[in-house]
């Protein structure tokens, strides 16, 4: 029994042996056979796709075997070959197409219409034979009849299978993305609870779209429909999401407005993109539509919001801008606290006390009253752990800001020691960081940067990424820690307003590592305090410096779209800045400034968005 056992064991391992060969020579063979046929060898190609297409008749294989003999004029036997699949597939229809493909390619014309046409004149209402049919003209690139049979298989089947989907996507391989828009919008209309697929497939296809094209065909068509249609207020609710995915927030404020109008939504939207301009320095987008909000009434339901961001908005549009009046900064002042008096200290009003405090402090050089102001809120009785929390964090700030370094960080610790996992222990994490990185304690700051870089808001994952990976690129180069240790202090002069100070810091790195890899962070951090002091044709020449000499480094997509903005906005050097733009779009398309250059290259341009 055992030797029957092994025997008939034996015999099975020689016959998986056997096959196993097979398959590695037929692997072999196709192997060959492919990089025959892409290296336009098709004799040879031939001689093996023939021997495999009748052993294992594999689509790739198929399909390379007729191209060779497309090549080499052998049409009669491709034929036969495509007739005798059609025989063996008889319900198959790619094979049908293929017979006119054929005919075509050994410019047999009537005959390839009259194969091709007879099979839409043939098709029955049945979906899957619409789509089938299709799709196999789409893969031999007959794309107009494909476009013909979804037309026909719509008027086959009528409502019950519009094919609006299927007809998109063709329109979208044929170029004509307004029809592609189209259809998406007329499928989304005679199914509105499909809407989150659609908008789906559409972001999915306005992500991809370096020319802008398709963004462009859908902003008009939206558009057109909200003219003519005005009472579908999903056409609006679209164009209101597209607009803010194009960072487009005139039109986004626009389209918020008309849709508060309409569905008396007591200003909802206009909040949100009012929030959505101010977090994306678009300020005088945000100034009107807080003002929106406010012209509703004190009894509005968002009035304290939009008066506590508008306040807020011109504090940050005022402080952001390369040039500044003291007098605007006395008056926005003066308005901060009128507000603050009116409406009380609490969770909704907070950021009007550390708007004041931050201004008092770090524009109006009155650190006093800032930290009074901020201490006498942390005495409050019924104001809640996190409004403290909040006025801690910008105390901090202002205690740094005056060199009083540990007292600062104990206060940054408190508040990430309370809020562990929450926004606001990230911002005091982050800020404690950079103070550690400022006295030069590299190996904590960044072990704590790195675990900022994820599961944070954006803005404060990228201000640790960018400052981790400084500390990285030039902690212990060549084994001297001292040219980033110098660096680090000249940041911290820079952040206290020290200008002079950070300048002789940073000329003595220059003088003393002048070919240390900082370097770049050295000419931008110059390049700063120049803005600062209001020398723009100096720092523009030093970030000309960092684009010129490390295109490759961290600082170069940043010091481009400042170098764009001073020429747009300073110099009023259109054409210039335009060039400056499009680099970023060519030279660096993963920069988080390139959708914001692109809008601001094509409105300096004259491109009609709206």
């Amino acid at each position: 029994m055992m030797q029957y056992l092994f025997r008939n064991m034996a015999v099975f391992c020689a016959l998986l042996i056997a096959a196993s060969l097979l398959f590695a020579e037929d692997a072999t063979d196709e192997r060959l056979a492919n990089q025959y046929f892409r290296d336009g060898q098709y004799e040879q190609a031939l001689a093996l796709y023939e021997e495999l297409f009748e052993e294992n008749p594999t689509p790739v294989i198929y399909n390379n075997y007729l191209e060779s003999l497309f090549a080499l004029d052998e049409f009669r036997t491709a034929r036969q070959v495509v007739e005798a699949q059609i025989e063996a597939h008889p319900d198959d229809i790619r094979y049908q197409v293929d017979l006119g493909w054929a005919y075509d390619r050994a410019d047999q014309s009537r005959r390839a219409r009259r194969q091709l046409d007879g099979l839409i004149d043939d098709l029955k209402a049945d979906p899957d034979a619409v789509i089938g049919l299709a799709m196999a003209f789409e893969a031999r690139g007959y794309l107009g009849r494909a476009m013909d049979t979804f037309q026909e298989g719509r008027r086959l089947l009528g409502d019950s299978h519009p094919l609006h989907l299927r007809i998109a996507e063709l329109h979208e391989r044929k170029g004509d993305y307004r029809a592609m828009m189209q259809e998406y919008l007329d499928y989304m209309t005679a199914r509105p609870d499909d809407m989150d697929r659609v908008r789906g497939r559409i972001q999915d296809a306005i992500a991809h779209d370096p020319g802008f094209e398709r963004n462009d065909a859908l902003r008009a068509e939206l558009l057109a429909r909200t003219q003519r249609d005005p009472e579908h207020a999903h056409y609006s609710e679209m164009l209101l999401w597209l607009s803010i995915q194009q960072q487009d927030f005139r039109l986004a404020f626009r389209q918020a407005r008309a849709l508060d109008r309409r569905l008396q939504q007591e200003g909802g939207p206009v909040l949100e993109v009012a929030e959505l301009s101010k977090n994306n320095a678009h300020f005088e987008v945000a100034a009107e539509a807080y003002q929106y909000l406010l012209d509703q009434g004190e009894e509005a339901p968002f009035y304290l919001e939009a008066l506590v961001g508008y306040l807020n908005v011109r504090f940050l549009a005022v402080t952001d801008d390369y040039t500044y009046d003291p007098d605007d900064l006395l008056e926005i002042e003066q308005e901060y606290k009128e507000a603050i008096n009116d409406l009380g200290i609490n969770s909704r009003t907070v950021s009007l006390v550390r708007n004041l405090a931050n201004l008092q402090a770090f524009y109006l050089e009155n650190t006093a009253e800032a930290i009074e102001l901020l201490e006498a809120t942390l005495d409050l009785p019924r104001i809640s752990n996190r409004v403290k929390a909040e006025c801690r964090i910008e105390l901090a700030d202002i205690l740094l800001h005056t060199g009083q370094v540990w007292d600062a960080t104990l206060l940054y610790s408190q508040v990430d020691r309370m809020f562990r996992d929450d926004p606001l222990a990230h911002e005091a994490k982050y800020k404690n960081a950079r103070l550690t990185y400022f006295i030069g304690e590299f190996d904590w700051a960044k072990a704590q940067l790195d675990i900022l870089k994820a599961g944070t808001s954006r803005l404060i994952a990228n201000d640790a990424m960018k400052l981790s990976l400084r500390i990285q690129d030039n902690l212990g180069v060549n084994g001297d820690p001292q040219p980033l240790l110098m660096y680090a202090r000249a940041e911290q002069h820079i952040f206290m307003n020290h200008y002079d100070r950070a300048l002789h810091t940073l000329d003595s790195i220059q003088e003393a590592f002048p070919n240390h890899q900082i370097q770049d962070d050295v000419l931008f951090a110059r390049a700063d305090i120049m803005r600062e002091r209001g020398d723009y044709e100096a720092a523009d020449s030093l970030l000309t410096l960092i684009t010129e000499q490390y295109p490759m480094g961290l600082l170069a997509d940043e010091a481009l779209f400042q170098r764009a903005e001073l020429q747009q906005y300073l110099f009023e050097r259109d054409d210039k800045a335009m060039a400056l733009y499009q680099q970023i779009m060519i030279d660096y398309p993963g920069s988080l400034h390139t959708i914001t250059a692109r809008n601001r290259f094509r409105q300096l341009r004259g491109d009609v968005v709206n």
